[in-house]
């Protein structure tokens, strides 16, 4: 960019972009954050915390060497956290437009929504180990109560939400309840959704390592245990970090369907 001169002959030069702002602003925190951990780690004794060297060197094995089963793990956690997020986006998408879209619905399900939301499901998993086993299966129905409730939450919020300026119009234009739904309420309620989507996202990524902790020491969580159990405080922050990368991924892509089905909505 070539620099604009004034009518006073001074030269000014033009502003950064927004884009350009954030992604200066981000490195530079990110920066003196791992400077701070490196110093940190350094101070500290090695048991309680380590340097951001060290687990980088930790993550870098890991990848690279076969022996330490990092991809093994990381697919046997896949295989529990995908299916039951998803299970989790879909019914919990349904349920929240029955409850926001139906009276009789919100009135019937609202106290249990209430009551499981705010159970913790850690005292659950002994009781789904007696009715499930400790199989696949049991965790899948662990994440999926983990990651439902935000999702219905939301999306019934939302729903209720869109107000009758909105759907009067379609109303009045003899729109089915059908296309009321995918025409109006469903581009409306889109932000509600992905929000309650992205919360059910860290409650599952939460619940799946417990579940492997608690149930099996299976998937990162059974690297999680084994470095713990014998103190190796870098190497417990890989399973860590895997997560945090995949939950930043999900996280990625949740927000592009969003960009994308509001400009195919033309919301």
């Amino acid at each position: 960019m070539t620099d604009v001169i004034t009518s006073a002959g001074s030269v000014r030069v033009p502003s950064l972009s927004t884009r350009t702002k954030f992604y200066l602003t981000t490195g530079i925190t990110f920066v003196l954050l791992m400077s701070v951990w490196e110093l940190v780690g350094r101070l500290t004794n090695p048991l309680f915390f380590a340097p951001i060297s060290d687990i980088v060197v930790e993550l870098v094995k890991a990848i690279l060497d076969p022996r330490e089963r990092l991809l093994t793990a990381f697919l046997q956690t896949l295989s529990v956290l995908v299916p039951g997020f998803v299970i989790a986006s879909v019914l919990g998408v349904a349920i929240g437009i029955l409850m926001g879209r139906r009276n009789l619905a919100y009135q019937t399900l609202d106290p249990y929504v209430t009551i499981l939301y705010n159970t913790p499901r850690v005292v659950l998993i002994p009781i789904f180990m007696l009715w499930l086993g400790t199989g696949a299966t049991m965790k899948i129905v662990v994440v999926v109560l983990a990651a439902i409730f935000p999702v219905i939450v939301n999306t019934m919020l939302g729903v209720r939400d869109v107000s009758a300026q909105l759907t009067e119009p379609a109303r009045s234009l003899k729109a089915t309840e059908r296309q009321l739904l995918h025409k109006v309420i469903f581009p409306a309620t889109l932000p509600f959704i992905i929000a309650g989507i992205k919360l059910g996202l860290g409650r599952a990524l939460t619940t799946v390592i417990v579940a492997e902790l608690f149930v099996s020491v299976s998937g990162l969580g059974g690297m999680l245990h084994t470095a713990a159990t014998s103190y190796q405080t870098a190497k417990m922050f890989v399973p860590a970090i895997i997560l945090a990368l995949l939950g930043i991924l999900i996280d990625g892509l949740l927000s592009r369907l969003e960009r994308a089905t509001v400009r195919r909505y033309g919301a």
